[in-house]
């Protein structure tokens, strides 16, 4: 706004008239301050003065009520004779008729003989010291003194007199404690309104401010500012306490006793002295702004007509810049500016056709002519908006189309652009008129329905499924197309386009994960919930940290009856949440790409451990999982190597073990990492066999030496029939591909024994050994009926 001609013109004269408005203005306030604050200081003074006449007279009202006391005979005759009750009980009386807050007896060697603060047992044995001596000196030099002294961290104005007799035998002490009270009754004798505080400086722990007429919070930072800053001492100061200065006096009791340090603190605050000229400054602020506002009208007029054709011309390129090109410029003017606002409509009629052209582009995707990811997003955006009045449901869906890379690699990018085209064109025609097709990215489309039955959006997703069980044709080819196809659904699964994408995204993942076609967004599920990017965070640290540990399920020989293997099995030991079972983390790396670290740490550790075993002279195999991001990492084998070679330990000492559902994923990459770990005398086993795809035919192409029966068919081996057929059924089958086999899951000697009459190389189970910590398999290694070390007489 401030680019225009005519508004810097404006802006510059109502500048400087407001930049000397406010330096007249800050230099008659400050020229007022100076003058209260000057007159505050010769108040405080003056106020110092009366009051330390209104403290000596109240010492010598004290004085005089005590002296009368004193020359009782009785009294006398009481302290002659040490009768203490009587002496307190005077004492009491005294103290009540003067007004005074205490009163002692102290002896002549300065012990406290009686003291109104104590209750009558405590009389008898009282002997504690007078603690200002120094005033019992000055009485004995001058016939009385007064002071103010600190004493149980209060302020007291103590009067000492003499009890004679004729000479001195005992000296009366009288006190009035100087609280708020008392500071209250100084502020109103005063003829200012001066802030009345009586304060002390008590050692380590700074100035205490027992009797004051601030209030709790003010004492406190008057406190604070007296510990850390003597410039108040006997010279008026200012000083900011809360939202208000104050000016400040520190002077110290003209009758303060030697030692105690009290001093009346006066404060007059600079606000209420500035009241009277409020009145003052508010004129002088209404005369600035009605000056001010009639400069700014006399620039506006001479800016308006030196500008008015100028401006003319900004209005239209303005209108252009935010893409207005309807109205054309009317300046009827013959010289330079009429020639110019002719141009201007010219350029008008070309920048909108180009615009348009561009508009389109910017909002489609150029091989398949759908619309693009922006333009998706601002419709689904536009859903939102259209239902905010009232609640309404409808439904994103994201499409991929599997193995579209490599569609691309073999077939080139003109065919799977024409494939996109194609499958772009069927969606269009499957989906209702309501909906939108769109270009996600390059492998995923997307769906917007506008359809709050889930029953008809499952037809609508069951006829696009449908649509790609035959193959499409492409030139001549026939192209099986596999879909993977995630849904989200508005507000349900989120309020944005953005997380409505984001959500639907997550649910193809999940699709793949559960090898289905379709899922719609499962909350439970979503790895980028709070708590769980929290606990990845976690595992991070905790592999740094050493809470991850391997325990070690031994693995033996059915035929002989000793242990051969073990299998490695992840626990994570966390500090605060306990053991974490593996499927708890696990999916969790795999979804995060935490899945790479863990390896890495768990190739690492297994290879040590078996370098360290085979020092020792225990000879297994140890087998490790590997998880489908591991089986798609080409560097796999290079890494494996250099371990082995790093800590010279033999291929044969390890067993990878995979699951068929691992090699599903990605075939074509995972069969060429399983090839290159054959290659180097790796020992490949397929882990959990019976539950994934099964296959003889895809079995039999894998580079793989071993399968593992699922625990699932072994734990109830020998009381289910149905079981043991099906058990049977495939170690021969692994024996006719060439493959050993393990059995998972070995609860009891029953099953051990059906194991061993089908001929089944290796298992493992509790009945065995449950997993166990490294130390501990040791032992069982060394001990156990399974060990290799036991005599021939010993049954296995």
């Amino acid at each position: 706004m401030f680019q225009t001609f005519q508004t810097r013109l404006v802006l510059f004269f109502g500048l400087l008239f407001l930049v000397v408005g406010i330096a007249t203005l800050l230099l008659v306030r400050n020229a007022i301050q100076n003058n209260i604050f000057d007159q505050a200081r010769a108040q405080l003074v003056t106020t110092n003065d009366i009051f330390n006449i209104q403290v000596k007279t109240t010492a010598e009202s004290l004085e005089d009520g005590s002296a009368v006391v004193a020359q009782d005979f009785g009294f006398r005759q009481a302290v002659a004779t040490d009768d203490r009750p009587t002496i307190l009980s005077a004492l009491n009386n005294l103290a009540a008729r003067i007004n005074a807050d205490r009163a002692f007896l102290v002896s002549l060697d300065n012990i406290v003989l009686a003291d109104t603060a104590m209750d009558a047992d405590a009389v008898n044995s009282s002997a504690a010291a007078f603690a200002f001596p120094d005033m019992i000196e000055t009485a004995d030099i001058e016939g009385s003194t007064t002071a103010a002294a600190v004493l149980d961290e209060e302020i007291y104005q103590l009067v000492v007199v003499p009890v004679l007799a004729p000479v001195p035998i005992a000296w009366i002490v009288v006190g009035v404690e100087i609280d708020d009270a008392f500071a209250m009754s100084l502020q109103q004798a005063s003829t200012v309104p001066a802030e009345v505080t009586f304060a002390y400086e008590s050692g380590q722990h700074g100035w205490r401010t027992p009797a004051s007429t601030l209030n709790t919070d003010l004492r406190a930072i008057l406190a604070g500012a007296l510990t850390n800053d003597t410039r108040f001492m006997g010279e008026p100061g200012t000083l900011a306490m809360g939202t208000s200065d104050y000016v400040t006096l520190v002077e110290p009791l003209s009758e303060s006793g030697e030692g105690s340090h009290v001093n009346i603190v006066l404060q007059y605050s600079l606000d209420v002295a500035l009241q009277p000229y409020q009145p003052l400054f508010f004129s002088l602020l209404i005369l600035a702004a009605a000056a001010l506002t009639l400069t700014l009208v006399a620039a506006a007029v001479i800016a308006n007509s030196i500008a008015k054709p100028i401006r003319q011309l900004d209005t239209a390129a303005r209108r252009i810049q935010d893409g207005r090109y309807d109205e054309k410029i009317t300046i009827s003017q013959k010289d330079e500016l009429g020639r110019l606002s002719e141009t201007f409509n010219q350029m008008m009629d070309g920048i909108a056709e180009r615009e348009e052209r561009i508009a389109y582009q910017a909002r489609h995707d150029s091989p398949s002519g759908l619309p693009n990811r922006m333009s998706f997003e601002g419709h689904v955006a536009d859903m939102i908006v259209a239902r905010q009045a009232g609640p309404s449901v409808f439904s994103v869906l994201l499409l991929q189309i599997g193995r579209f890379s490599e569609i691309n690699s073999t077939l080139g990018h003109e065919t799977g652009e024409q494939l996109v085209r194609r499958i772009g064109k069927s969606l269009q025609e499957i989906v209702p008129g309501s909906g939108t097709v769109a270009r996600h990215s390059n492998s995923i489309l997307a769906v917007a329905l506008d359809e709050h039955d889930t029953s008809k959006v499952k037809a609508i997703v069951d006829r696009i499924l449908h649509f790609f069980e035959d193959a499409i044709s492409i030139g001549g080819l026939n192209i099986d197309v596999t879909i993977t196809i995630g849904g989200a659904r508005y507000p349900d699964h989120g309020t944005t386009s953005r997380v409505l994408l984001q959500h639907a995204d997550t649910a193809i993942y999940e699709a793949k994960r559960a090898g289905s076609t379709y899922m719609v967004y499962d909350p439970d599920l979503d790895p980028h919930k709070p708590e769980r990017l929290s606990m990845m965070g976690e595992l991070r640290r905790g592999l740094d940290e050493g809470q991850f540990k391997f325990y070690y399920q031994p693995k033996v020989d059915i035929a002989t009856g000793t242990v051969t293997a073990v299998e490695a099995l992840i626990r994570w030991i966390h500090p605060e949440r306990g053991f974490m079972p593996p499927d708890l983390f696990i999916p969790m790396a795999e979804q995060t790409g935490n899945i790479k670290k863990l390896t890495n740490w768990a190739l690492d550790n297994v290879v040590k451990q078996s370098r360290a075993w085979s020092d020792k002279g225990i000879h297994v195999k140890i087998g490790v999982n590997l998880s489908a991001h591991d089986l798609t990492n080409r560097h796999l084998p290079a890494q494996i190597g250099k371990l082995l070679a790093d800590h010279n330990v033999r291929a044969e000492s390890l067993i990878l073990e995979i699951t068929e559902s691992a090699v599903m994923e990605d075939p074509t990459r995972a069969m060429e990492v399983l090839k290159e770990l054959n290659a180097m005398d790796l020992t490949l086993s397929i882990d959990d066999y019976g539950t994934g795809y099964s296959s003889m035919a895809y079995l039999k192409s894998l580079p793989v030496q071993e399968i593992k029966i699922d625990k699932s068919f072994v734990l109830n081996l020998a009381e289910n029939a149905g079981d043991e057929i099906l058990v049977r059924s495939t170690i021969e089958l692994g024996h006719n591909l060439g493959l050993k086999v393990t059995a998972e899951g070995i609860e009891d000697q029953g099953s051990l024994d059906i194991l061993k009459r089908y001929g089944c190389e290796t298992g493992q189970g509790y009945f065995i050994s449950k997993p166990v910590p490294v130390q501990d398999f040791e032992e069982f290694y060394a001990t156990s009926r399974w060990s290799p070390n036991r005599t021939s007489q010993e049954p296995a």
